[in-house]
C-alpha cells in the first residue's frame, strides 16, 4: 500500500512572492506531486490569484486528510487570516504574529504525524524581529518549538550539497565561534541524516578549509592546524567517511566537489556562494536533526517584484518535491 503524503506550506511573508509561487505551483506542478495544504488567508491568496489572473481554485478545509479528496480540483487552505490586509511589497509588522503561526500550526501537525513534512516560504527576518526579539529565522524557531538545541542547514541541488557550520552570524562571529565540537556534532548529525534522507549507505563528506590554501601550514592562519584537523581525526575514529581540510577555492569546483555527497564549510557565505552559484533555481534548504521532515526554497521574499508575476516557482517546487520524497523512505 503506498503511503499517503500531504505538506504543509507556510504562509511566508505575505508581501513577497509567497503566494504567487504558491498558486504557480498548484497550476503548474500539481499533477506530479503530491497534495500540500497552504497555512494561510485564503482572501489574500484570492487576491494574489486575481492580481495575476491565474484563476485558481481555492478550497478552505477543516481536517488535514481533506487535501487528499480535493488537491486536484482545488488548492486546500488551512485558514489563518490575516491582521492587516496586505499591500505587495510592503511588509507590515502588523501581521508577524500571523506568519509565525503558520509556521506553529505545520510544526504541530507535522510532529503529531499528520503531515509528513512542512515547507516553509521565506519570510522577513527583520519584520518579525521587531515583533519577536528572538526570532533568528525558521531553522532554530523550528528548533526551539520541538526542543532540538543543535540543528544543522543542509543546502541542496543537483548539481552540489553544502552545509555551513554558522549561520546568520557576522564573519568575525563565525570565525570565533568555530571549534572542535560543532565541526564534530555537524558532521555526525550530517552522517546520520544523509543515511535517513538519501539512503547513503557511508556518505562520503568533505571538510573545507577557513583560510587561504587551507592555511598553507599555519602561514596564513592555524585554524586548520588547531581545530578542523584534529576534529576530522576524532571523527574518523568513529568510522565516518571524512576528509580534509580542502581548500576553499578549489573544493567547490565541480571536478573536486562531484567526488563528495556533501562539503561542510566553516561559515555562512562559504557555503551559499557555490550553490547559488551553480544551481539557484534548484536549491532547497533542508534542517537535519529535527524530529520532522523541513525544507525550504533557498531564496528570500523578494519584496521588489513581488505581484509582477515573473517569480521563480522552482525552488519552491523542488523544495516540495524533495520533502515529500524524503518522507515516502522514512
Amino acid at each position: 500500500m503506498n503511503k499517503k503524503i500531504i505538506t504543509g506550506l507556510t504562509m511566508g511573508e505575505p508581501a513577497g512572492i509567497s503566494s504567487e509561487i504558491t498558486l504557480k505551483i498548484w497550476k503548474n506542478y500539481r499533477k506530479k506531486i503530491d497534495p500540500f495544504i497552504y497555512f494561510g488567508d485564503p482572501e489574500h491568496l484570492l487576491n494574489t490569484s486575481k492580481i495575476l489572473k491565474l484563476k485558481i481554485p481555492l478550497k478552505v478545509i477543516n481536517k488535514v486528510e481533506d487535501a487528499h479528496k480535493i488537491f486536484n480540483n482545488f488548492l486546500p487552505i488551512y485558514k489563518i487570516k490575516l491582521t492587516k490586509k496586505v499591500k505587495l511589497g510592503k511588509p507590515s509588522i502588523k501581521n508577524s504574529n500571523k506568519v509565525l503561526k503558520s509556521i506553529i500550526e505545520t510544526v504541530k501537525f507535522a510532529n503529531k504525524k499528520e503531515l509528513s513534512s512542512i515547507v516553509t516560504n521565506p519570510v522577513e527576518k527583520n519584520v518579525i524581529k521587531k515583533k519577536n526579539k528572538s526570532f533568528d529565522g525558521h531553522t532554530f524557531y523550528i528548533s526551539k518549538l520541538l526542543n532540538i538545541k543543535n540543528p544543522v542547514m543542509l543546502l541542496s541541488s543537483p548539481k552540489i550539497n553544502v552545509i555551513p557550520l554558522t549561520q546568520h552570524l557576522s564573519l568575525k562571529n563565525a570565525i570565533k565561534s568555530l571549534n572542535k565540537n560543532i565541526i564534530i556534532s555537524t558532521t555526525k548529525t550530517t552522517n546520520k541524516y544523509f543515511k535517513n534522507y538519501f539512503n547513503k549507505n557511508r556518505p562520503k563528506i568533505a571538510i573545507a578549509s577557513l583560510n587561504p590554501h587551507a592555511g598553507e601550514n599555519g602561514i596564513f592562519g592555524n585554524e586548520e592546524k588547531k581545530i578542523i584537523t584534529p576534529a576530522i581525526k576524532i571523527i574518523k575514529k568513529k568510522g565516518i567517511n571524512v576528509s580534509g581540510p580542502y581548500p576553499a577555492d578549489t573544493i567547490f569546483n565541480t571536478k573536486f566537489s562531484k567526488n563528495f555527497d556533501v562539503i561542510i564549510c566553516m561559515y555562512h557565505d562559504q557555503a551559499t556562494i557555490p550553490i547559488k552559484t551553480l544551481d539557484f533555481d534548484n536549491g532547497v534548504n533542508i534542517t537535519l536533526g529535527l524530529p520532522i521532515i523541513r525544507t525550504s526554497p533557498d531564496h528570500g521574499t523578494a519584496l521588489d517584484i513581488a505581484g509582477k508575476g515573473v517569480a521563480s516557482e522552482k525552488s519552491l517546487y523542488a523544495s516540495i518535491k524533495m520533502s515529500q520524497n524524503i518522507a515516502k523512505q522514512n
